[in-house]
């Protein structure tokens, strides 16, 4: 063999090795494994979790019914005696990257499925779908969905009067006492921003005079973070509070425990609000009252880019 062909195959053999790694690397990629290892471990027994307080919900539920496939095919809006509307406003695409639109596509099938396994499902609608949501719809069959899809904005889609945005900014409460009204659209901003864009919801609902309110969650119970909420909780507060009249147990059973701080004993004194009022009925309010009359005749706020 000459000179040439042995250098060129220990060159070969050089470039076959594996390159030497130092025994610090070693442990660092050791550590690594590992951490993804329990990484892995973690999410299953989380999703166990998950599945285990999905199901002690459905055997809480007086209609067992519910808890197979079978009883949930008859279980559709359309037969449902309940006539409340409850709405997710999506128009805030171009806002959100893909992983924000991904985790709100996810939020809206927990919505969904919050409905639909409800002993008497509301009217659920989700407008302005577009751009990036609409075609994670599309491949999850959301068109195959119990639920009113629209392309069109809110504002096309119901009455100006009917509309009452819930945003955590708004100074006025939804009531702690009476039911949901069904001439009122209750409108939930589906935005996905990790509180990047604080009271994007208050102002446009103050842009487009629309009512808004805020759920009543400091008057039950204390939280250690801001009065936001993900779209599938507030829905989920909303049914159990249709269900059920309270306001603090739909809180207790929905509010994730990490956000909750301390229980505000409130079972003999129910805290007075008083929600906006339909504009079709008027009543007068004790402590909080609507402020359509004077956002009216306020400054025009700036405008809002969507």
């Amino acid at each position: 063999m000459s000179t040439t062909e042995e250098q060129a195959s220990s060159s070969t053999s050089d470039v076959d090795k594996p390159p030497k790694i130092s025994k610090n690397q070693q442990r660092k990629q050791k550590r690594y494994a590992l951490l993804l290892e329990r990484r892995k471990l973690k999410r299953k027994e989380e999703k166990v979790k998950q599945k285990q307080r999905r199901l002690e919900k459905l055997k809480q539920s007086e209609d067992q019914s519910l808890l197979t496939r079978h009883g949930l095919k008859s279980n559709r809006m359309e037969n449902s005696s309940c006539h409340i509307r409850i709405c997710i406003d999506c128009r805030y695409d171009s806002m959100m990257n893909d992983k924000d639109i991904s985790s709100l596509q996810k939020q809206i099938a927990f919505c969904y499925s919050a409905n639909r396994r409800s002993p008497t499902p509301c009217q659920f609608y989700i407008t302005n779908i577009n751009g990036q949501l609409e075609k994670r719809l599309e491949t999850n069959c959301a068109k195959n969905w119990d639920i009113y899809l629209r392309n069109e904005p809110l504002e096309n889609v119901f009455p100006h009067d009917d509309i009452l945005y819930l945003t955590s900014e708004s100074e006025n409460v939804l009531s702690s006492t009476e039911p949901l009204d069904e001439r009122t659209v209750y409108v939930i901003g589906g935005i996905v921003d990790h509180n990047a864009r604080k009271g994007l919801c208050y102002q446009l609902a103050l842009a487009n005079k629309w009512r808004h309110a805020r759920l009543p969650i400091d008057e039950f119970i204390k939280l250690n973070t801001r009065r936001v909420l993900a779209c599938n909780h507030v829905m989920e507060i909303l049914l159990n509070y249709i269900q059920l009249g309270d306001w603090k147990k739909a809180f207790e059973q929905n509010i994730p425990k990490r956000k909750q701080k301390v229980i505000i004993d409130s079972d003999d004194d129910i805290p007075k609000t008083v929600s906006p009022n339909h504009p079709e009925d008027p009543k007068p309010c004790a402590e909080v009252h609507e402020r359509r009359g004077e956002v009216i005749e306020a400054e025009t706020p700036p405008p809002i880019d969507l």
